[in-house]
């Protein structure tokens, strides 16, 4: 943090000094004229300031001899405000707001030499009076009007879009005040138009107030505050009262009003600046350069007039312009259009984001419509099936009854049959109740460490006697001991399923083979036969509650046992898969983590 503060600091002078020997090379360029000296004509479009005044102790004033090298030469005088009355052959110069022009009439010069008089006790070294040819004059002034009016359209503009944003975002307080900087920065520079209108007085405080605003809007920028309740000295209110107190300081101490003393105010923003760098808020070294730029700049008049040096016209000229505030005003501009760019940018991405968000919720609202769809559909399959399977036993058994009663002697022979079918009933009533309890998580699985193999072994003795009955031999491959984490009643049930699902499937004197395999951490369990196999459209449909492959041998199945089997294998993090060649056979396989 203090390497940053230290680098901040070193731009600050580095750019600062840089443009204020700069501004002082510049400054020095342009001619000056001792009193006394003769103005050359070589030179005829050069503007020269005065330097160099005399004392004249009869009448306690200040005097300028201004010599021309031949009568021929057309000089005029190009003066802005004056701090004392001057006066050239008893003509007093008028007082100004910007620069005025004064030709000097051949008729008054005496022997090529005319005086010019400071009706002041003080050496007015810095008054801003230049000699130079008519056509040099008219050119100068014009040159000025039109940099002034860029200064005073400039300033104006950004006002009016600063306002302008704050009218359509006014979350963003920073756009208020840089409309009220810009603001009063347009004010101070128009001023001086409306000499003798009642409001000279505004122009005795305009630059300290506009300073003010300097630190205000350094703050306001970049979002800083004051510690505790002194951040109310940068609420509007505060500003103001800041505003009012530094007036009635001015007038009661008029030092204060001095040059060196408002510049000491620029202290406050220069820290902020720097502060903002430290801590790497965005656009800072922006405006720390450009502020180091117009201070620079600015500094070269008092400087100048400190060491006894002649201020040029081009450097007075900015001075009354009010260019010196443009840099660091439209830096600030710059700021602002940075931080509307990139949230441009981030509304556009928000807005890309928020279609392609519609887009695919369009698109869930259209897979979620189909998958509704499809579930109504095979929920209607469903209970049509079911219906269907209800129907037939009770039928079965409605004959049954009606035969018995007829013909009471059949009953031996009748009575198996409805056990069967009332057998099958209790069956599929069974698994409906429990595919229903797994799909909506209300089975509580009662977990403990299962031994796989022992697992395996018990659900080939239980379904031993199905394979006993269809002349199917169980083959077992059990590789491995694994123990897994769940609930061996539900394991067992799922397993049950498969085998079952196995025999049911395979022809009599067929085969069904169980193996049990170690990969990593995963149990690997199969079940295969050598049945009729599963056709390539069937195959992504076994696992659908109530789907039956189609086999003219008739059996005990639900149509549910696949089903549930996968419910209760994904519920304990497994998986199950299954492959099949038509003709030919099918694998079923399970995969369960192991301790």
């Amino acid at each position: 943090m203090k390497r940053d503060y230290f680098k901040a600091i070193l731009v600050f002078l580095i750019i600062s000094s840089l443009t204020f020997f700069i501004g002082v090379t510049i400054n020095n360029s342009f001619g000056a004229l001792k009193n006394g000296d003769t103005l050359s004509d070589k030179r005829e479009n050069s503007i020269y300031s005065l330097a160099n005044y005399h004392w004249d102790s009869k009448t306690n004033t200040y005097y300028f001899d201004l010599v021309r090298k031949n009568e021929n030469q057309q000089l005029e005088l190009i003066y802005g405000k004056l701090p004392s009355d001057v006066l050239i052959n008893g003509t007093v110069l008028k007082e100004s707001s910007f620069f005025s022009r004064l030709l000097l009439n051949s008729d008054w010069f005496i022997d090529n030499k005319i005086r010019v008089v400071f009706n002041t006790s003080i050496n007015p070294y810095n008054t801003p009076i230049y000699v130079t040819t008519t056509s040099s004059a008219e050119t100068a002034l014009s040159t000025f009007n039109m940099v002034f009016a860029f200064s005073l359209g400039t300033t104006f503009l950004m006002s009016i879009y600063g306002l302008s944003l704050y009218l359509h975002k006014k979350t963003e307080k920073y756009l208020l005040w840089f409309a009220i900087y810009t603001g009063a920065l347009t004010l101070w520079s128009a001023l001086p138009l409306f000499v003798g209108a009642g409001i000279n007085f505004l122009r005795y405080y305009a630059f300290a107030w506009c300073v003010i605003l300097d630190i205000v809007i350094c703050f306001k920028m970049f979002d800083i505050k004051l510690p505790g309740r002194f951040n109310i000295l940068l609420s509007i209110r505060g500003v103001i009262a800041i505003l009012v107190l530094w007036s009635i300081m001015e007038s009661i101490f008029p030092k204060l009003h001095s040059e060196i003393y408002v510049y000491s105010l620029f202290l406050f923003s220069i820290g902020v600046l720097i502060y903002a760098c430290a801590d790497r808020r965005k656009g800072a070294w922006l405006l720390i350069a450009s502020h180091a730029l117009s201070l620079g700049l600015r500094m070269v008049i008092p400087l100048s007039s400190l060491s006894s040096l002649s201020i040029s016209y081009p450097l007075r000229a900015l001075q009354f312009s009010k260019l010196f505030n443009i840099p660091f005003a439209f830096c600030c501009m710059l700021l602002i259009n940075q931080i509307f760019a990139e949230k441009f940018a981030e509304a556009e991405i928000l807005a890309k984001e928020l279609e392609q968000m519609n887009h695919n919720l369009d698109e869930k609202v259209l897979e979620g419509n189909q998958a509704l769809q499809e579930q109504m559909t095979r929920r209607h399959s469903l209970m049509m099936n079911i219906f269907h399977d209800l129907r037939t036993p009770l039928f079965v058994m409605q004959g049954c009854t009606q035969k018995i009663t007829k013909q009471p002697e059949l009953l031996d022979t009748e009575l198996p049959i409805i056990r069967e079918r009332l057998d099958f009933t209790k069956y599929l009533v069974e698994d409906l109740f429990l595919m229903a309890k797994l799909e909506d998580k209300q089975v509580i699985l009662d977990t403990d460490r299962v031994p796989i193999t022992d697992l395996i072994k018990n659900v080939i003795s239980a379904c031993s006697i199905e394979g006993e009955n269809k002349y199917i031999y169980i083959e077992t491959e059990l590789k491995c001991d694994c123990i897994t984490w769940g609930d061996e009643y539900r394991l067992k049930q799922a397993f049950q399923n498969l085998l079952l699902n196995a025999i049911y499937y395979t022809k009599p004197n067929g085969k069904v083979s169980v193996s049990l395999k170690k990969e990593e951490n995963t149990a690997i369990i199969s079940f295969t036969d050598t049945g009729i196999g599963i056709s390539p459209q069937d195959i992504d449909k076994i696992f659908d509650r109530y789907y039956r492959i189609s086999n003219k041998e008739k059996h005990q199945s639900t149509g549910l046992g696949l089903s549930i089997a996968q419910e209760i294998i994904q519920q304990h993090q497994g998986s199950i898969g299954v492959n099949s060649e038509l003709g030919f056979g099918t694998t079923f396989t399970v995969h369960l983590p192991i301790i």
